[in-house]
């Protein structure tokens, strides 16, 4: 009884020990790095739509904890908040905050999707081509930032069709201010205008029609033989166009060949072209943003991503399906050794899953 009771109090010590480190270990447990608690409030008060409160959560974790792991997060968030917020001013704020984190962090695996949002933020403030087109301008810019900046994206294929988009919108607004001075009989300021678009947007759809313009407006500037050029253009490339016979008749008038028709050049230039009526150049983009489930215009970014989610499952299921009859369709491991024995025959060991094989050969 009395060696019991010797012991006792090294009991209680050892478990008074065990569960004071039992408390510890749950408490450092329960403790998080405060930086990634703000951060983890900020997300939380984002996905509430509470932008305010998000934002001063995350720019709290970037100016008290600026060596952060999570402040290149807490960054494209701030930026996040702006552009799902929406409107003008928060979707120009949103493009300032983006452009700082590529600045600051420009080979983080989100700095492509930082520039993608740049864009998307500008596209979505494109105006129709009659109107001003400083979004538009400002949206080829950064799409030609993204292409020389990120080459390697999977964006890329994505971002040279909302090139397309954009170029598409300035040389339709172009072309407006050209019929303008036109209208006007204000031939230098049209062929100038015209003459631009050929220059810089060469994949126009309404091409035709700037030639045909060109070609009227140099005729009437005294200028047959660059008249005759012009329509010369249209008749050998755009032998479909409800201007190539108009284009013909000028040229027999001006007395100058009728040339033939490029049927390659022709082909291509056809793929290319769409109707001038009725025509916008978001009708593409916001009826593929519909097949994705989209209602109305799309958000160029989410369009975006969800393209090339679709792109990346596509290859995944495509190289998950065996090759009937091809290579990769029968199980067995085969490899061949060749290796010389001590008499100085040599051996093909043939080893596959059903066994061995050697066969011997004198050299």
């Amino acid at each position: 009884m009395r060696s019991v009771l010797r012991f006792l109090p090294v009991c209680v010590l050892l478990l008074f020990s065990w569960g004071c480190s039992q408390k510890s270990a749950k408490l450092q447990k329960s403790i998080q790095p405060p930086d990634k608690t703000l951060y983890e409030t900020g997300a939380e008060f984002l996905k509430k739509s509470q932008y305010i409160k998000a934002r001063l959560a995350f720019q709290t974790l970037i100016n008290t904890y600026p060596d952060s792991d999570m402040a290149a997060d807490a960054k494209f968030a701030i930026g996040d908040s702006f552009y799902d917020e929406g409107g003008t001013e928060n979707l120009l704020q949103a493009e300032e905050q983006f452009k700082d984190f590529i600045v600051f962090w420009p080979a983080h695996p989100k700095a492509p999707d930082a520039q993608m949002k740049v864009i998307a933020a500008n596209m979505s403030l494109m105006r129709s081509p009659d109107r001003d087109q400083q979004y538009t301008y400002k949206a080829e810019a950064a799409i030609r930032q993204f292409l020389n900046q990120f080459p390697d994206s999977d964006y890329v294929p994505i971002a040279r069709q909302y090139l397309m988009e954009v170029q598409e919108n300035l040389a339709l607004g172009d072309l407006g201010v050209a019929k303008f001075y036109f209208d006007r009989q204000n031939y230098a300021g049209a062929r100038g205008r015209l003459e631009e678009i050929e220059k810089k947007y060469p994949s126009f759809s309404g091409m035709d029609n700037v030639l045909f313009l060109k070609g009227t407006t140099q005729e009437r500037s005294n200028n047959p033989e660059e008249a005759a050029m012009t329509y010369g253009k249209l008749v050998k490339g755009y032998a479909f166009s409800e201007h190539a016979e108009k284009a013909k008749e000028r040229l027999i008038s001006l007395g100058k060949p009728v040339p033939s028709v490029d049927t390659d050049l022709n082909a291509e230039n056809q793929a290319r072209l769409k109707s001038g009526e009725g025509f916008s150049p978001l009708r593409p983009i916001i009826d593929f943003g519909k097949a994705l489930g989209f209602v109305g215009a799309p958000d160029r970014y989410e369009q975006a991503v969800r393209t090339v989610e679709a792109e990346k499952a596509k290859t995944a299921d495509a190289l998950a399906r065996p090759r009937d009859g091809g290579p990769g369709t029968d199980d067995t491991q085969i490899q061949v050794t060749i290796r010389k024995s001590a008499s100085g025959e040599t051996q093909d060991i043939i080893e596959t899953d059903s066994g061995t094989d050697t066969n011997e050969e004198k050299k």
